[in-house]
C-alpha cells in the first residue's frame, strides 16, 4: 500500500527545515511524533539512484536556498549513447566560433523536431525583430556564450544526422546589428539588466551552451535574451527571472532547481506566467522528489523522458520515463484546482499539494542530444537532464507565440479540469511506461497514469506539434474583482471580496485560483500566498475572500481560471 502523501508531505518538510536549521525544532508541535516516525523512511524512499559511471551531473549539489543547473553530461559518448539501432563516434571539435566539424553524437535540431512533430511549424515563422523571444536564466558567465551560439546554428543548419537520416532545418544566423531581418537576435544580460557580467563557471557555461542550442533547435526563429544571475542563490535568480521577464518574450525558460523550503511562496509570484509570457521549470535530475521552482504554481513544470529513433517506417519508438527526472507532491505549494480533479489529474490520499511534472520532453543522457561549447571544453558534447527538455518545451511555446496563439498558463494544459471528461489533452502523447521510483502510485510510476495519461515523471506527455500550447481565440469569458481596488492596513484583513464573472459559471461551477504577490495573504481558511474560490453552476459572483498586506506598499491579487481572461485587483 503507498504511503499516503500528507505523510511524505510532512517529512520533507521536516527535512528541508532540518537542512536549513539544523534542528527539528522548527516543525510544528503536532507533526514532530509523525516526523520522528516516519522521516528516516521516507527520505531513505526519497533518495535516487546514483548516476552510472559514464554520467556526470553538470552542477553539484545545491547548498540551502541556492539552485543546481540540471543537465547531465553523457561521458565517452561514442560507447554510452543509444540512439536507436545505431550509434556514432565521440564528437570533436573547439577553438569558439566559426563552422566546427559536425557532431557524431547527440541528436541534431531535425531529429527533435521530428521527434516532436515541430517541423513545419518552425519552418514556418520568419525571423526577424517581430519574432518571438525566448529569455534564458542561468546563473554565473559564459564567456563563449555568443561565438558558441553562432557556431552551433552554423554548423547544424541545414543538415543531416547520419544515425537517423533526418535532415535538419535551415537554421538563421545571429544578427551582427540590430533590426536586421532574416536572422535572430541574441542579447546577453546581467540579473539588472547590464552588460558587467558575473564571473565565469565552466559549469553553469555547459549548461548555458546547452539551453542556448535547445531553443536554437527547436525554435530557430525566435530572437533568444540570456540573463546571467551573480550567482545560483534564490535571491539572485529570482532578480533575474524579474528582469527575463521584462524583455516581454514568449517564454522564460530556468533549467535549475533545489530543495523546496518553507518560504519557497514568496517567489511565487515571480514564477508565474502570464497572458503572454510562459514560464518553463526543470523538474530536477535526482528521481523522485520535488524541487523549487517546478513547484511554483504558475509554470509549467517539465519532466523527462527516454527518445529513441526506431528507425525506417516505424520512426520514434514510444517514450519513456527516464528514471532521472524529477516529480512528486509538494510538501508547500497547494494543489491548484486545474490539478483537483479526482481520477483525472489526482487521486484523493495521494497527494494534497502542486504536482510535479506538467509536461515532458527528452532528458536521458544515453538518448542526449549535442551541444557545442568551448569554454573549458573541447567543442561538441552530449547532454541530458531536465535541462534539456524545459528548453525544448520553452521553444515550443515560442513557436506557437509564432503562430500568433500562445496560451502560457500550466492550467491551459489540463483541458479536462472541472469536468467529467477523462481523455488526454490533444497534442500531447502521454507515457505510459517507466519509472524513476518505487512510490506505489501515479507520482513516480507511469504504468499507473491515471485517465488523463497524467502521471509524474513526464506529466501529460510529451508535445504533438504544438497545440497544446496554443490558446483559443475565443474565452469562455473574463474575470474581474469586485471592488476593483482595496485600501487595507497593513497586517490588517480586508473587507471582503468577491470574484466577478463576465459570464455564467459552467456546470459544476467554475474554480478560480487566487495569487498574491510578495506579503500578500488570503486570511479565507488558511493563511496562504495562494487559494481557490468557487463560482456555483450558472452564477457569475464567487464566494467572499479576505486579503491582508503583511508590509505596508503597493500589492496585488491575480485570478486566474483555465479558458478565462484573468484580472488583476
Amino acid at each position: 500500500m503507498p504511503t499516503p502523501r500528507n505523510v511524505i508531505q510532512a517529512a520533507a518538510m521536516a527535512v528541508a527545515l532540518v537542512g536549513l536549521s539544523g534542528a527539528t525544532t522548527a516543525v510544528a508541535a503536532p507533526l514532530r511524533p509523525l516526523v520522528a516516525a516516519r522521516a528516516a523512511a521516507v527520505v531513505a524512499s526519497l533518495q535516487a539512484p546514483p548516476l552510472p559511471a559514464y554520467e556526470a551531473r553538470v552542477c553539484g549539489v545545491p547548498a540551502p536556498r541556492t539552485a543546481a543547473c540540471h543537465a547531465v553530461q553523457l561521458l565517452d559518448p561514442s560507447r554510452t549513447w543509444h540512439p536507436g539501432p545505431a550509434g556514432h563516434g565521440p564528437g570533436h571539435g573547439g577553438g569558439g566560433g566559426g563552422t566546427p566539424t559536425l557532431p557524431t553524437s547527440g541528436y541534431y535540431p531535425g531529429d527533435l523536431e521530428s521527434a516532436y512533430g515541430l517541423a513545419s511549424a518552425a519552418a514556418n515563422m520568419s525571423p526577424g525583430p517581430s519574432a518571438p523571444t525566448i529569455a534564458i536564466v542561468d546563473a554565473y558567465d559564459d564567456p563563449h556564450a555568443a561565438s558558441d551560439l553562432a557556431a552551433y546554428r552554423s554548423s547544424l543548419s541545414a543538415e543531416t544526422d547520419p544515425t537517423t537520416g533526418l535532415s535538419d532545418p535551415p537554421i538563421p544566423p545571429v544578427c551582427s546589428t540590430a533590426g536586421q531581418t532574416g536572422c535572430v537576435t541574441f542579447t546577453k544580460v546581467n540579473q539588472s539588466g547590464g552588460t558587467s557580467y558575473p564571473r565565469g563557471n565552466t559549469g553553469w557555461a555547459e549548461e548555458i551552451s546547452l539551453d542556448l542550442d535547445m531553443v536554437s533547435a527547436i525554435c530557430p526563429g525566435c530572437n533568444i535574451v540570456l540573463v546571467e544571475a551573480s550567482s545560483s542563490s534564490f535571491s539572485d535568480l529570482a532578480q533575474a527571472e524579474t528582469e527575463a521577464k521584462s524583455f516581454h518574450p514568449a517564454a522564460v525558460t530556468n533549467s535549475y532547481g533545489g530543495n523546496e523550503f518553507s518560504s519557497e511562496s514568496s517567489d511565487n509570484s515571480v514564477y508565474q506566467s502570464s497572458a503572454g509570457t510562459a514560464i518553463t521549470v526543470a523538474s530536477g535530475d535526482g528521481g523522485y522528489g520535488v524541487e523549487y521552482p517546478a513547484a511554483a504554481p504558475g509554470v509549467t513544470a517539465v519532466g523527462g523522458t527516454s527518445l529513441r529513433y526506431s528507425g525506417g517506417s516505424l520512426g520514434w519508438a514510444p517514450q519513456t520515463v527516464w528514471s532521472g527526472a524529477g516529480s512528486g507532491c509538494s510538501a508547500y505549494e497547494a494543489m491548484p484546482s486545474w490539478q483537483a480533479d479526482s481520477g483525472v489529474y489526482s487521486e484523493p490520499g495521494v497527494c494534497a499539494g502542486r504536482q510535479v511534472a506538467d509536461v515532458a520532453a527528452v532528458a536521458d543522457p544515453q538518448t542526449g542530444v549535442a551541444t557545442y561549447d568551448t569554454y573549458n571544453e573541447s567543442g561538441w558534447l552530449v547532454f541530458g537532464g531536465t535541462s534539456v527538455s524545459t528548453q525544448i518545451i520553452g521553444g515550443v511555446y515560442g513557436l506557437a507565440a509564432a503562430a500568433g496563439s500562445l496560451h502560457a498558463s500550466p492550467a491551459a494544459l489540463y483541458i479536462d479540469a472541472g469536468s467529467t471528461s477523462t481523455g488526454s489533452t490533444p497534442g500531447l502523447v502521454p507515457v505510459s511506461s517507466g519509472s524513476n521510483a518505487s512510490c506505489g502510485d501515479y507520482l513516480c510510476d507511469a504504468a499507473a497514469s491515471l485517465s488523463s495519461g497524467y502521471n509524474g515523471p513526464t506529466g501529460l506527455g510529451t508535445p504533438d506539434g504544438t497545440g497544446a500550447f496554443e490558446g483559443s481565440s475565443t474565452t469562455a469569458g473574463s474575470l474581474s474583482f469586485s471592488p476593483s481596488g482595496l485600501a487595507v492596513t497593513a497586517g490588517t484583513a480586508s473587507n471582503p471580496v468577491t470574484v466577478q464573472l463576465s459570464a455564467s459559471a459552467p456546470t459544476p461551477g467554475l474554480a478560480v485560483t487566487l495569487t498574491a504577490s510578495t506579503g500578500g495573504v488570503f486570511t479565507t481558511g488558511t493563511v496562504s500566498r495562494s487559494t481557490t474560490v468557487t463560482v456555483g453552476s450558472g452564477a457569475t459572483a464567487s464566494q467572499p475572500f479576505f486579503f491582508e498586506d503583511a508590509t505596508p506598499g503597493s500589492a496585488t491579487v491575480t485570478a486566474s481560471a483555465s479558458g478565462w481572461t484573468s484580472a488583476t485587483l
